[in-house]
């Protein structure tokens, strides 16, 4: 697959993911049926998201069960060549491990995203959705598959209890998802020549 087809099937897989909170074995049939030339790429989000999901019921080690999945999905599962469990863990553990206010500035600027330490706070909660650009660059710094990161993020978002803004009863509401690059990005009221240059993070979204 050359390097525009995978970033093509990325953000098909995102788009899909972001619209299916909880994808079905039907879901993932009817991607992989409309996008057959990304067969490998849903293939793999599929079982990376199984992975996700076995890990989360149970305490113990979880290991792939290839054929289950083959007969769950497509045949195009058998070409994966890693345990995405391994992926998600490994994903997880770089993304927890940056907790010094000087390790989240200095990863801020690795990735693009300049000396704002708070955007990627709100990334790596998954209170805030990245643009691809971003996913990427962390991706790569992490060394990790981009559809892992994003999988990770997206379960420290429905993991998180934060309010985002008090109701009229005075009672805390938590965000229904995350908020917009826009939004974060517009909600530091940097100057204009900032504000321009982190929007167009997501110009390529």
């Amino acid at each position: 697959m050359t390097n525009t087809n995978h970033g093509e099937a990325e953000r098909l897989i995102i788009d899909f993911l972001n619209q299916h909170a909880n994808p079905t074995t039907k879901n993932w049939k009817m991607l992989l049926e409309r996008f057959p030339q990304h067969a490998t790429a849903i293939a793999d989000a599929a079982i990376v998201r199984a992975a996700g999901d076995a890990m989360d019921e149970s305490a113990e080690p979880y290991e792939l069960d290839t054929e289950l999945a083959n007969r769950t999905v497509s045949k195009a599962l058998s070409k994966i060549h890693q345990t995405p469990s391994w992926n998600l863990e490994a994903a997880k553990r770089k993304a927890s491990s940056i907790q010094k206010p000087a390790d989240r500035r200095q990863t801020a600027s690795d990735v693009g995203i300049g000396p704002y330490p708070t955007l990627l706070n709100g990334i790596l909660s998954g209170r805030t959705k990245a643009p691809s650009k971003v996913l990427g660059a962390l991706a790569a710094l992490f060394e990790v598959p981009r559809l892992a990161l994003v999988e990770v993020l997206r379960r420290c978002f429905e993991d998180s209890v934060v309010p985002a803004f008090k109701g009229g009863d005075n009672k805390p509401q938590v965000a229904a998802e995350p908020v917009s690059w826009e939004h974060a990005v517009r909600s530091l009221e940097l100057s204009e020549e900032e504000t321009t240059r982190l929007l167009q993070l997501a110009e390529e979204d």
